[in-house]
């Protein structure tokens, strides 16, 4: 395999890049603490947004002693391709694959756990059940499951339609920004970056669409520890898919957040629910005696 990837070991924030097959250049960061990490997270955040948003939260992990890395998905941030838009979960079983390899080897002997959010919750566990990889478990929040609205039936006529005939074809996401926090500078930060867009293409809904319902069918194959954490009163993502995929698996352990919106980690409880992530961590990979 022609990979590139280039990432060095920093006991603070650093920016780095991958190279797919395809030439396509993905770009994120990495948060180490350095000779202080115990474990390691690879993250895939979610539809429209970017790694950058999760500064803050992967600051306080590295604090715990936890490493994040988390990439730009296609059509995301400041990785390269159109809008919106990723051909199929193909492409991200690569950029996945690519960040498990050199985080094995990088950190031998290191625990190492996948985080998804959202589309990138939907993403992980799509990714869990097909590819089974040999890591220590998974984190999802909020993951495209089931929607929380009953999408457009033109626009699902449309992308069934044209998937094949014009699989990058964007169209408007339909998020309603104010549904993603409770917090108003969250909203207002969000609204303000310019990073942030509100594309989709017709393949990229499509496949997550048919992720959702194959993850749903074969949660019972998960092979490894999933802690799966969803707000109840979340109106993108809708919480009764979290519901039923931890109902079919022993595996999972399922926290609903009373009231919470789509963004647990932006919520105004959210050292909480940042708590509550930890001592899952730890019972996997327990802090080391001084």
């Amino acid at each position: 395999m022609n990979y590139s990837l280039n990432f060095i070991i920093f006991k603070e924030k650093m920016e780095y890049s991958i190279r797919l097959r395809s030439g396509m250049i993905l770009r994120g960061i990495i948060v180490s603490p350095g000779e202080k990490t115990r474990a390691n997270i690879i993250f895939v955040h979610g539809l429209g947004e970017h790694t950058g948003r999760y500064n803050d939260w992967a600051g306080m992990l590295s604090r715990e002693g936890i490493g994040f890395t988390g990439m730009d998905l296609p059509g995301h941030g400041r990785s390269d391709g159109k809008k919106g838009h990723i051909r199929s979960f193909y492409i991200t079983d690569e950029m996945i694959d690519i960040l498990i390899s050199g985080s094995l080897k990088t950190f031998s002997g290191i625990p190492l756990f996948i985080y998804g959010h959202s589309l990138g919750g939907g993403i992980v566990l799509d990714y869990l059940l097909r590819r089974k990889p040999d890591i220590e478990g998974a984190i999802v929040t909020s993951p495209w499951l089931k929607l929380s609205f009953e999408p457009d039936k033109s626009k699902l006529a449309l992308a069934s339609v044209m998937k094949n005939i014009m699989p990058g074809l964007v169209q408007p996401s339909g998020l309603v920004v104010e549904h993603i926090s409770h917090d108003p500078e969250v909203v207002s930060r969000y609204k303000a970056d310019p990073l942030v867009h509100d594309k989709i293409s017709v393949s990229l809904f499509s496949s997550a669409m048919s992720a959702a319902a194959r993850s749903l069918d074969h949660a019972g194959e998960l092979t490894l520890p999933l802690l799966l954490i969803h707000g109840s009163g979340d109106l993108i993502c809708s919480p009764e898919g979290s519901r039923i995929f931890a109902s079919k698996t022993q595996l999972a352990t399922l926290k609903i957040w009373e009231g919470g919106y789509h963004e647990l980690h932006n919520e105004p409880f959210r050292l909480e629910v940042f708590d509550y992530l930890m001592n899952w961590i730890n019972l996997k990979a327990p802090q080391k005696q001084q």
